[in-house]
């Protein structure tokens, strides 16, 4: 099977992202692979675990596509692409990527980024899922062209934000969120109104932006408002957001989360094994057995 090597996106015009990939080196004389046999699809999303439109393809013996659709404009989009190779004589396919235009990590910034990940995901941070909101794409039905305005709140087609499905698929991600302050404040029309801010981290995946929702696991539901990056090199290796707490009510808290099991969202499976948070693992009346999942060895005990 052909495999890509180098798959990476570069611009420096606001008309257009430049694609380029390499594969690796193989005969291309042999029976068994022709460079011909080879598909290539290009893919893309504004979230980097999808879901996936069709961009290109397919083509053949093709290193080389340049995105003219996307409004390079916006500040806060970020595109990602993915190469997907299907091998015509067995129908064999693999996917590579995905790639956005990004500063590369260097070594220092990637051991940063892991030991965050160990972090967030071992002590300080607290399962979450994140759904980032669309910023193109079709239009929806609501949505009126001459006006560029929205005709009707509490849209279940684009839940408020004027795109057809409104948020991108949710990506599951470990937080720290930090206490929140109540803000009760009084309106002539609603009379008191309970709000909530504060702040959260955490690490560099996935890439958030104001407008995106972060979904608790007691369904409590945060906007993004702004966000602080602590970047090595511009790769980004820390993000800090603000949050304000969507009212309960609100058409965000119509957005889907499908889960199969909804008992273990505190913490993540690996903590069984390498920080435990609760004593139930064990599951066994040998309480030296309880001790040694914890790590734990009595005094005196050889």
């Amino acid at each position: 099977m052909l495999q890509v090597t180098r798959f990476v996106a570069r611009s420096f015009d606001l008309d257009h992202i430049t694609l380029s990939w390499e594969i690796n080196d193989f005969d291309v004389g042999s029976a068994q692979e022709v460079i011909t046999a080879y598909d290539f699809y290009l893919e893309r999303s504004e979230s980097p675990e999808g879901p996936w439109d069709k961009l290109a393809g397919p083509f053949q013996d093709q290193y080389l596509f340049r995105d003219y659709s996307p409004n390079l404009l916006h500040k806060w989009r970020k595109l990602f692409y993915r190469l997907r190779v299907v091998h015509n004589p067995t129908s064999a396919e693999e996917t590579f990527g995905p790639t956005a235009l990004l500063p590369e990590p260097d070594l220092i910034a990637l051991e940063i980024q892991r030991q965050e990940d160990v972090l967030f995901r071992e002590f300080v941070g607290r399962r979450c899922f994140l759904f980032p909101v669309r910023t193109f794409g079709a239009r929806c039905n609501c949505f009126d062209n001459i006006s560029g305005r929205r005709t009707r709140t509490g849209c279940l087609s684009c839940f408020d934000t004027s795109y057809a499905g409104g948020y991108l698929r949710p990506i599951e991600c470990f937080v720290q969120i930090d206490p929140e302050a109540n803000s009760p404040s009084n309106t002539n029309i609603q009379g008191e109104r309970q709000e909530q801010n504060t702040s959260a981290r955490l690490i560099s995946f996935p890439p958030i932006k104001p407008k995106d929702v972060l979904v608790e696991g007691e369904n409590k539901r945060w906007r993004i408002v702004t966000v602080a990056k602590t970047e090595r090199l511009r790769s980004i290796v820390h993000q800090e957001p603000t949050l304000h707490e969507i009212p309960r009510g609100d058409v965000e808290y119509k957005l889907p989360i499908n889960l199969e099991d909804l008992q273990n969202q505190e913490w993540a499976e690996s903590r069984n094994f390498t920080n435990p948070q609760h004593v139930n693992e064990p599951n066994d009346d040998d309480p030296f057995k309880l001790l040694a999942v914890y790590g734990y060895k009595p005094r005196g005990s050889v």
